[in-house]
C-alpha cells in the first residue's frame, strides 16, 4: 500500500506550520483563512480519494490518514477540515459518472457537509425536493459542493429512504453559530436548504451501496474510511501532546520540588504508558485498515473486518483523548493558559471524541459482532 507522496507532504507541512503560527487569527475568525485553504487545495490532498476518472489520485486509505494526522499535529482545525472534505471525495466513486465529473472533476473541487439524514425530501419528476437543516458543516464555506443527508419520504405506506444529496453553495443558507469548545477554526456551522430541487443524478443512497467505480478504494467500507479519518485527527493531536509534555518535563520543576518532571520516576511510568497507548492505538487502526483493504481488492470486506475497523477507529479516538488528558494533567498549572499548546490540544481532542463515527456506541456494536448478535451491517 502507498503512503502520502513526498511531493504532497513537502507542500502540506509548511502550510500546517503556518496555520499553527496563525492560531490566534484563525480562532478569532472561527474559520481557516482563504489563502490557507487555497494552498491546501493546490497540494492535491483534498482529492486523494477522488477517482482517477475525474482527475483525482484515487490513493489508498493510508495516504489521506497520514495527511490528516500530520497536519492535525500542528493545527487541529486544519487537520479536521482536511479530514472532512478529503474523505468526502469518496462520493466520486458512487455518483453517476457525468455528475461525478461535474462535481469532482475540477482540480479545486472540495465537498463537505453532514451525511446523516437530518433533512426531509419528497420524490418528484426528475429528482427530489429537499428541506433540511444540518450541523457540523466543517469547512463548507470553502466547498465547491455541499452534501446533506435526508430521508426521502414515501407517498403512501413504506419506509423512508435515506439519501445523500449534493447542493450548490449558492442554494444553501449558512448559519454563523460556531461558538464552541475546540476546533475553533473549522467553522463547522449549521446550514439549511428550503424547497430545493435536486436532480436524480445529484443524490445517492446512504449508507452507500454498490459503487459506480468498481475499484478497491470504493469497495472499502465507506463509513470505516470516514471513521479512520476522524481517528487520525485524534492521533495527530495526541502525538503532539506527548511531544509537548516530554519537552516541558525536561525544564519544569513543580512548586517546592527539587527535581524536574523528567527526573521523577512516577513521570517516567506515565510517559511510557502514554507512548504505549498511543502507538498501540495507531497500530491497531493501521492493521484494521490493511486487512479491510486486502479484502476490498477482490470483494466487499466481511462484516467482522468492517466491525473491527470501526472499533479500531473509535479506540484510537478515545485513546488519543486519554493521552492528551494525561499530558495536560502532567503539565500542571503550565497547561491551563490561553495560547499554551496543551490547553489547545485538550479542547480540540474533546471535540473529536464527540463525532458520531467514533463514539462509545461503536464498542457496543463491535461487541455484538464478536458474540454473533445481529447488527445493522449497512452502518459498518
Amino acid at each position: 500500500m502507498n503512503v502520502l507522496s513526498t511531493e504532497i507532504k513537502d507542500a502540506l507541512i509548511p502550510i500546517a506550520k503556518e496555520a499553527e503560527q496563525r492560531r490566534e487569527e484563525i480562532e478569532a475568525a472561527r474559520c481557516l483563512p482563504d489563502d490557507v485553504m487555497k494552498a491546501v487545495r493546490e497540494t492535491g490532498v483534498i482529492r486523494l480519494w477522488t477517482g482517477k476518472s475525474y482527475g483525482g489520485n484515487q490513493s489508498d486509505i493510508f495516504a489521506l490518514m497520514e495527511a490528516i494526522e500530520s497536519t492535525s499535529y500542528y493545527n487541529g482545525s486544519l487537520g479536521w477540515v482536511i479530514c472532512v472534505t478529503g474523505t468526502a471525495s469518496l462520493g466520486s466513486g458512487y455518483l453517476p459518472s457525468q455528475s461525478a465529473k461535474e462535481i469532482f472533476g475540477n482540480t479545486h473541487s472540495q465537498t463537505g457537509g453532514w451525511a446523516a439524514p437530518a433533512g426531509r425530501a419528497k420524490k418528484v419528476e426528475g429528482g427530489i425536493i429537499v428541506n433540511g437543516k444540518w450541523s457540523w458543516g466543517s469547512g463548507i464555506s470553502h466547498c465547491s459542493h455541499i452534501v446533506g443527508g435526508c430521508f426521502i419520504m414515501p407517498e403512501g405506506e413504506g419506509r423512508p429512504r435515506p439519501a445523500l444529496a449534493y447542493f450548490d453553495p449558492k442554494d444553501v443558507n449558512f448559519i454563523d453559530n460556531w461558538q464552541v469548545l475546540g476546533l475553533l477554526g473549522s467553522n463547522s456551522i449549521d446550514y439549511e436548504v428550503k424547497d430545493l430541487f435536486v436532480p436524480d443524478d445529484r443524490w445517492i443512497d446512504f449508507p452507500v451501496r454498490k459503487p459506480v467505480l468498481d475499484e478497491t478504494l470504493y469497495r472499502f467500507s465507506f463509513l470505516g474510511a470516514l471513521a479512520s479519518g476522524v481517528a487520525s485527527v485524534g492521533l495527530g493531536l495526541a502525538q503532539r501532546a506527548l511531544d509537548e509534555i516530554i519537552a516541558l518535563s525536561k525544564n519544569k520543576k513543580p512548586n517546592g520540588a527539587a527535581r524536574t518532571l523528567a527526573e521523577r520516576p512516577v513521570v517516567h511510568v506515565k510517559l511510557a504508558t502514554m507512548r504505549a497507548k498511543l502507538e498501540s492505538a495507531r497500530l491497531f487502526l493501521q492493521e484494521a485498515v490493511r486487512e479491510n483493504w486486502v479484502e476490498a481488492e477482490n470483494k466487499t470486506p466481511t462484516k467482522e473486518n468492517r466491525s473491527k475497523l470501526r472499533l479500531a477507529a473509535s479506540f484510537a479516538a478515545s485513546t488519543s483523548a486519554e493521552v492528551v488528558e494525561e499530558a495536560y494533567k502532567l503539565g500542571g498549572g503550565s497547561s491551563v493558559w490561553d495560547g499554551v499548546k496543551l490547553q489547545e490540544l485538550l479542547r480540540d481532542v474533546h471535540m473529536v471524541t464527540q463525532h458520531g463515527l467514533v463514539t462509545e456506541s461503536m464498542f457496543e456494536v463491535a461487541g455484538r459482532v464478536i458474540v454473533d448478535q445481529p447488527v445493522n451491517e449497512a452502518l459498518l
